[in-house]
């Protein structure tokens, strides 16, 4: 009896100890040829700004960088939006008054905010990957 214990928690404890560990390691992702963009810059030129109508995207996340808006071309509304993750104030230097009334008329109104803006790639800002930036240049009426 004491031998079949034995041969039995012998054979447990092997099969513990060779599935905590891999056999193969994990590779390391190749970051020699990184997947082509799926989406496109929506800036003419070199860093010209475009005019956007930026609304709520009704997106909430945990992680972020988080696409809480989307910018869609005031010329072509017809065009796909373009998920923002973060809104960059800092080239009009408003006060705080005056930025909160201009995301509440992003958010709140179904007209949305219109601005000149720029786009912008932030690499890996947060768990959730990279972030689009629209760094607004001007409001428009």
């Amino acid at each position: 009896m004491n031998v079949r214990r034995f041969l039995l928690c012998t054979l447990c404890l092997g099969l513990a100890a060779g599935c905590s560990k891999p056999i193969t390691p994990d590779p390391m992702p190749d970051n020699s040829n990184p997947p082509a963009q799926t989406e496109k810059p929506s800036t003419t030129g070199q860093g010209q700004p475009v005019a956007y109508t930026v609304k709520n995207s009704g997106i909430r996340c945990f992680a972020p960088p988080c696409p809480t808006h989307v910018a869609t071309l005031v010329n072509d509304p017809s065009a796909e939006p373009i998920q923002i993750h973060e809104i960059d104030f800092q080239d009009l230097n408003p006060s705080e008054d005056q930025r909160e009334q201009l995301m509440r008329k992003a958010d709140e109104t179904p007209e949305g905010l219109k601005v000149e803006a720029v786009l912008e790639k932030k690499l890996k800002a947060g768990p959730a990957g990279d972030a689009t930036v629209l760094r607004v240049k001007k409001v428009l009426p």
